[in-house]
């Protein structure tokens, strides 16, 4: 009890509120994945222990319960949804478009669909249950049927993601597509110097998925989902344009910055912890012998051991387990004898290794709070990115040089240990790393008040409409003047085709003149030759090609 009193006299001194100011907070973040959960939990208890009273609707309840001002709703029974999902397997053979197509439109409804049917939440939705709220918070990724309950309940919305924008996400926003640069990572081919074909290519798909593929299979489904359970809602993609903020879980120092709007605020690293716990006696052993140091693989929690195909097992456990330094490995336990210098579990405190002084590198997925914890450490990486933005992540690392990236599809023995061997014994990457961990550090408030300022902004204001972009309301070609552009190329290749024909004319014209005069020509052919010796001739010939002229 009384370490609760001194956590909320810390929050409300750092962050200068007062619990007058506690509002009615609807949460609702849909995703089943543990890192898309994390990147908020801070929040959630932080608005809580302020006065705010939170209603969370999420699939990795708090384990908290001393937090009166919280009221869960539990969604964890839809892990079962993307856990089913093979995404190394996937990754060699379909696009992140296209995976999105095949999978995720699938789940976002059957996702959409236990929430509107949870009974307690059921409970709070119907028109007769006398619930209000001041704010409503949504994950704004795959279910955008839960913008409805912003309309359900007349209050401000708030959208949040837990990685890089998709390039949908942009459009919906305001802000520029931009179908090759690198921060599109739901592109396969974005970067610097990309062929003329390829960026053709990427302006095709980026328009063709946000006109064609998001509007019938993902917004048209979520909307019917929406009028299902609720009566009278709008459009769900004019609530989505109307969103007050939008919190991004993205810092600018690890990411490629590209212009935004002003309602897209970024923040991250907020699931990292201070209070770090000691690691289990036989690992806290293990890591302290290691006289050359160690090294943590992990390769996150959406690719499990079982995903991996034997020929991969084998160069994981080759290549590790003759490395001149111990080895720290997230993987099955039973996958077979294992060296003397790897240690292996199904699960590690991954923070708590991260901080110990003797590891020297870190293998992993690519992941962006994975990625935080890295540079939070001053951990350099070889990156083995699988799914979504991961590859866009690990590219961003390299740039920077703190990252060697591997690609799983072309990994062999040789590769995989020439990347280790190089982080390991090339000491810029460490400095670089270093470097980026001040850099990171280096802000004027921290990342969590920031992100609670502005919830707070937006409560207090009634909304943000003030910070809407009004080019949401712009139809999509006059966003970019696309209509100017087609005009002047029409009006260009007009111009450019009288001009060839009056050439041609001319041509013509020309021609006809020199069979009628040909006589004329071979004597001013003649005349070449004899110039110089009889200026009569040439005087004869001029004038009688005058006199013939029309």
């Amino acid at each position: 009890m009384k370490s609760l009193i001194v956590t909320i006299v810390a929050c409300l001194l750092t962050l200068n509120v007062g619990l007058s100011s506690s509002a009615k907070i609807l949460v609702i973040i849909s995703i089943p994945s543990y890192s898309h959960q994390i990147a908020y939990q801070s929040i959630w208890k932080t608005l809580s222990l302020l006065g705010h009273h939170v209603t969370l609707v999420t699939s990795d309840p708090l384990p908290e319960k001393n937090l009166t001002n919280l009221r869960q709703i539990d969604l964890s029974y839809n892990y079962k949804h993307i856990q089913s999902i093979n995404f190394l397997e996937m990754k060699g053979k379909y696009s992140w478009q296209n995976i999105m197509k095949m999978y995720f439109c699938e789940i976002s409804s059957i996702l959409a669909e236990s929430i509107f049917n949870h009974p307690d939440f059921k409970k709070i939705y119907t028109p007769d249950s006398g619930e209000k709220f001041d704010l409503i918070i949504t994950e704004a990724i795959i279910t955008p049927a839960i913008y409805a309950f912003a309309h359900r309940f007349q209050a401000p919305l708030i959208g949040t993601y837990s990685l890089g924008f998709l390039q949908m996400s942009h459009f919906a926003f305001g802000n520029p597509l931009l179908p090759s640069h690198p921060s599109t990572w739901d592109i396969n081919v974005t970067g610097p110097n990309i062929a003329f074909w390829t960026r053709v290519w990427n302006y095709i798909l980026t328009w063709w998925h946000i006109h064609v593929d998001c509007h019938n299979i993902f917004y048209k489904p979520q909307q019917e989902i929406a009028e299902k359970y609720l009566d009278n809602i709008p459009s769900i993609i004019e609530l989505q344009k109307n969103m007050s903020i939008i919190l991004v879980n993205q810092q600018e120092e690890i990411s490629y910055t590209r212009p935004n709007v002003p309602n897209i605020i970024h923040f991250g690293g907020l699931h990292i912890r201070n209070n770090l716990k000691p690691l289990p006696k036989a690992l806290q052993e293990f890591v302290d012998n290691a006289s050359n140091g160690f090294i943590y693989v992990s390769l996150g929690t959406n690719v499990h051991p079982d995903m991996f195909p034997e020929n991969l097992k084998n160069i994981f456990f080759n290549t590790l387990s003759n490395l001149p330094v111990k080895v720290v490995w997230k993987f099955t336990e039973d996958f077979r004898k294992i060296s003397d210098n790897i240690y292996i579990a199904k699960w590690f405190p991954q923070q708590e290794i991260l901080a110990h002084p003797n590891l020297k590198l870190f293998i992993y997925q690519g992941g962006l709070q994975s990625t935080e914890e890295a540079v939070y450490s001053g951990v350099p990486l070889v990156g083995i990115p699988v799914l979504a933005d991961q590859d866009m992540q690990v590219n961003k690392m390299v740039s920077l040089g703190v990252c060697k990236k591997v690609d799983i599809l072309e990994i062999t023995r040789e590769v995989l240990n020439e990347a280790i061997i190089e982080v390991l014994n090339n000491k810029s990457y460490k400095e670089n790393m270093m470097n980026l961990k001040k850099c990171i550090e280096d802000k004027p408030l921290s990342n969590l008040k920031k992100v609670i300022w502005w919830i707070e902004y937006v409560i207090r204001h009634k909304g943000a409409p003030h910070l809407r972009s009004s080019i949401v309301d712009e139809p999509w070609y006059q966003r970019y003047d696309t209509d100017v552009i087609a005009f002047l190329s029409i009006k260009f290749h007009e111009t450019q085709r009288i001009e060839k024909n009056g050439a041609i004319a001319t041509m013509r014209k020309g021609r006809l003149y020199l069979v009628k005069h040909w006589k004329f020509v071979q004597e001013c052919y003649h005349l070449q030759t004899i110039f110089q010796k009889n200026d009569e001739v040439i005087d004869k010939i001029i004038g009688k090609i005058d006199s013939s002229r029309p």
